[in-house]
């Protein structure tokens, strides 16, 4: 420094607290962290919210997304970019129909490489993510938050809720955040359907037909994929998601019963291991009634966004495109 001159006061970068590990949570992250100290928390033990993968004895099982399609020009180059770094490649083309590939629309279906969920650990990587962080609050400091998580406090100059909705709004409620009337009514009005995923470890092929996924048209079946024809695992192995009404009937049947029910339903009673079968129960499966934009920005308070695959459109696509865009609005603010 020159003899006189006066030092400047080079400004701290914004802190931004991220809740929830899922795609638009560590998509946002990833853009934030370039402009401000971002801190992304997740009370699962590990990331990729719905974009889950799960390893029962020697069987490796996604259960969660299954694979994802792009419809738009931005989400084509995301794909394209975790292609070239072999996270991601194409799984089968067309819909899936009872017997395997009924038709094609023109859309190809990608898979994660080797797994689902390792496209969110790519995503995940060089972030401050705090996993088995559960949080309790969101209020109000002055023209700022605090965030409550266990035992410690996080002050943020914006937070960023990516939650499923209800969740996020729970948080809210006791730090007595109150939204406007038009965001409250636009963000309750959003609604999910719930799934139960069945993971079973086989003791010989599922049988499924290429490309190792069938959709049933009628049952309690919604949706069934051989993760081991999938490239998956390494033992035979299967998902079961269970159909909306199923799932909603059964929500709080034992454990056990749902099980018998849908390998039953699927004929693979006889080959299940039920040493090595799980249930995995999705309350937020699938949002069906979304926010017409790709994240809400609340009004009148300091930066609060919310964002994740009921914004805008559902589904992986959807989840990153809203993570992205609640960013580049996060930003604006600064």
């Amino acid at each position: 420094m020159c003899d006189g001159a006066t030092p400047r006061t080079v400004p701290e970068p914004a802190r931004v607290v991220v809740v929830g590990a899922g795609l638009a949570g560590l998509c946002a992250a990833r853009v934030l962290r370039d402009m401000c100290d971002v801190v992304v928390l997740d009370k699962s033990r590990g990331v990729g919210g719905r974009l889950a993968t799960r390893r029962i004895g020697d069987a490796t099982l996604d259960h969660g997304a299954q694979f994802f399609t792009t419809h738009t020009a931005e989400f084509a180059d995301v794909v394209a970019g975790w292609a070239e770094a072999g996270l991601a490649e194409p799984w089968f083309h067309g819909r899936i129909g009872p017997t395997g590939i009924a038709d094609s629309d023109g859309h190809t279906r990608f898979r994660g490489v080797a797994t689902m969920n390792a496209i969110a650990h790519h995503l995940a990587d060089g972030l401050d993510v705090r996993r088995s962080t559960t949080v309790t609050s969101v209020a109000r400091h002055g023209d700022a938050w605090s965030v409550v998580a266990g035992d410690a406090e996080l002050r943020a100059d914006a937070v960023l809720l990516t939650a499923p909705v209800p969740q996020s709004l729970a948080l809210l409620a006791p730090g007595d955040v109150r939204l406007t009337d038009p965001d409250r009514r636009s963000l309750e009005a959003i609604e999910y359907e719930p799934c139960l995923a069945v993971l079973a470890v086989l003791d010989g092929p599922a049988g499924l037909p290429e490309p190792g996924a069938v959709d049933p048209v009628d049952g309690p079946i919604d949706w069934m994929a051989d993760n081991q024809r999938k490239g998956v695992s390494s033992v035979p192995a299967v998902t079961i998601h269970a159909t909306p009404s199923f799932s909603r009937e059964r929500w709080d049947t034992e454990a056990d019963v749902v099980v018998d029910h849908l390998l039953a339903a699927a004929g693979l009673g006889t080959l299940a291991r039920r040493a090595e079968t799980q249930l995995h129960r999705w309350r937020y499966a699938r949002p069906v009634s979304v926010h017409t934009q790709r994240y809400l920005l609340a009004a009148e308070l300091p930066p609060l966004c919310f964002a994740g695959d009921a914004f805008g459109g559902a589904k992986v696509e959807g989840a990153v495109l809203s993570g992205l865009a609640a960013a580049a609005a996060l930003l604006a603010r600064s």
